[in-house]
């Protein structure tokens, strides 16, 4: 009986044994374990990315408390009265150590300054998120052919469905590494910005007259600064270039830095005293003009960028900072002056009783007083005094952007006639005139328009001088001896973005969209 009742009982259990045994709950319970594995998985990956994000942020906003110095331990370890100055430099010293060292990016797989990933996290929110989701995507379209069930499912795992994953799969990757490619780009732009306050520039106090020298970034929020690479003879040509708008400079809080591409300082004094026409002038100009400390050091630097994006020119480089130290815009050649201070406006409001230049005498004096002609045609709507001021010659910028119609009639041009017509004619009065005159028989001039309605306009005048001729149809004023080439005007002031600007020559005026462009 005993023997019975075992082999009833193993019978029993029998059925039990071979369901355990049966391939298809084994393949049900790695199917429900890989579901469960797959579910999970997303989750822990949002959470660890989270938890990632949390701690980030709180590390960058500890580091910005740290660069302001208004950590609570800073607070309690505040210095005693009389021994503040030195702790405080000390302090900044140390915070400006910390933003300067590197930090590795796993995903760029490189170092980057601290200063340069702690901007790219303020300014770029959702990028990291995408790159995220870019991953997980990716992730997903893998292990797509694992979720589906092989048996009992009307989706059969066959062909077609790894041929949907393998291009869910790409198509995550692609957007992965573009997404990471462009996260890359801003990093090493944001490092090449950044790197640029580590030189150093020699610039004039204003207040005492006594040479300082200081790194860009000390310049951070006091001063914008215009960096010119260049030969000697390219350096000259953008500096005269630059010197009718010298009064711009000041009121712009831009001071001009002349790097000669060859590391000799030399070169830059000659091309500032053969721009400006004397050593006296340049020691005037130290008010918006300063020199670079080092040049070799400068030159290095713009050798690397350019390597960095493959370019290799021999014509000379711009670049203009903001009051943050970031690059505002930058292009091969010499700046489009006007349209660059149109990007750098006045930090004040421009007074329409602002004298112009008082020790103007000579040749400067006549083109000063040919600039007044034209603005007394222009406001009275003299057209035979403007034909006889204009020089017949075509301005290469105004034809490139004239649009003739297909009846030949049609234009963008606005002749005299039709700027001068009483309807058209503008109320304006001028302030601020500047000359200068070069060798050569050539000269601009400067002025800022303040109009009856609108924002205050930066003009610019290019005359040459011509051979007098005596005046015709019995009129007792004088034919000038200048003549103008070129007349041009944009918006500038403050808080007002410039997107026109104004072109006229001998043949009428014509506004278009501005040429400045940023090479980024």
């Amino acid at each position: 009986p005993r023997r019975s009742l075992l082999a009833r009982r193993t019978a029993s259990m029998a059925p039990l044994k071979l369901v355990g045994r049966n391939p298809s709950c084994r393949r049900s319970r790695r199917r429900s374990l890989l579901v469960t594995c797959g579910c999970a998985l997303p989750v822990g990956v949002a959470a660890c990315a989270r938890a990632w994000g949390v701690a980030y942020s709180a590390w960058s906003s500890h580091a910005r408390r740290l660069a302001t110095g208004s950590t609570p331990l800073n607070r309690r370890r505040a210095p005693a009265v009389g021994v503040g100055a030195g702790r405080n430099s000390y302090d900044e010293e140390s915070v400006n150590e910390f933003l300067r060292s590197e930090e590795f990016d796993f995903l760029s797989l490189r170092s980057f300054r601290r200063e340069a990933v702690i901007q790219y996290v303020n300014t770029n929110q959702s990028e990291p998120l995408r790159i995220l989701l870019c991953f997980l995507l990716a992730i997903g379209g893998a292990i797509l052919p694992f979720f589906l069930p092989s048996v009992g499912s009307p989706i059969v795992v066959g062909p077609a469905v790894f041929v949907a994953s393998a291009l869910v799969c790409a198509v995550g990757t692609a957007l992965f590494l573009r997404e990471r490619g462009k996260r890359t780009e801003q990093l090493a732009r944001l490092e090449s910005e950044y790197a640029l306050g580590d030189l150093r520039v020699e610039l004039s106090d204003p207040a005492t007259g006594l040479d300082r020298r200081e790194r860009l970034r000390e310049l951070r929020t006091k001063q914008r600064v215009v960096l010119l690479f260049g030969s000697e003879l390219q350096l000259q040509e953008a500096l005269s270039a630059a010197a009718p708008y010298r009064r711009r400079f000041v009121q712009s809080q831009t001071i001009l830095v002349p790097v000669p591409l060859g590391g000799d300082q030399d070169d830059a004094q000659r091309a500032c005293e053969a721009a400006l026409g004397s050593r006296s002038e340049v020691r005037n100009g130290r008010k918006w003009l300063a020199s670079a400390v080092s040049p070799g050091s400068w030159c290095a630097y713009l050798d690397k960028l350019l390597q960095d994006r493959e370019l290799e020119d021999s014509r000379s480089v711009w670049v203009a900072l903001n009051y943050r130290g970031r690059v505002l815009g930058s292009n091969f050649g010499c700046p489009i002056w006007d349209e660059l201070f149109a990007a750098l406006p006045p930090t004040n409001g421009l007074l329409s009783t602002e004298p112009g230049q008082a020790d103007a005498s000579g040749a400067a004096a006549e083109v000063l007083a040919a600039q007044a002609e034209f603005y007394r045609a222009l406001l009275s709507g003299d057209a035979v005094a403007m034909q006889r001021l204009f020089l017949p010659v075509d301005d290469p910028e105004l034809s490139f952007n004239m649009q003739v119609g297909e009846n030949g009639r049609d234009t963008n041009l606005s002749a005299w006639d039709v700027v001068l017509a009483e309807r058209n004619r503008p109320e304006l009065v001028i302030a601020g005139q500047d000359v200068t005159v070069r060798n050569g028989g050539s000269a601009t001039t400067t002025c800022i328009e303040h109009p009856v309605l609108g924002p205050t306009l930066l003009a610019t005048q290019v005359w040459e001088l011509s051979t007098p001729t005596a005046s015709s149809g019995g009129s007792d004023r004088a034919v000038p001896l200048w003549k103008l080439k070129s007349h041009r005007t944009i918006p500038y002031a403050p808080k007002v973005e410039a997107r026109v600007a104004l072109r006229c020559d001998h043949r009428g005026c014509i506004c278009f969209g501005k040429q400045f462009n940023a090479m980024r």
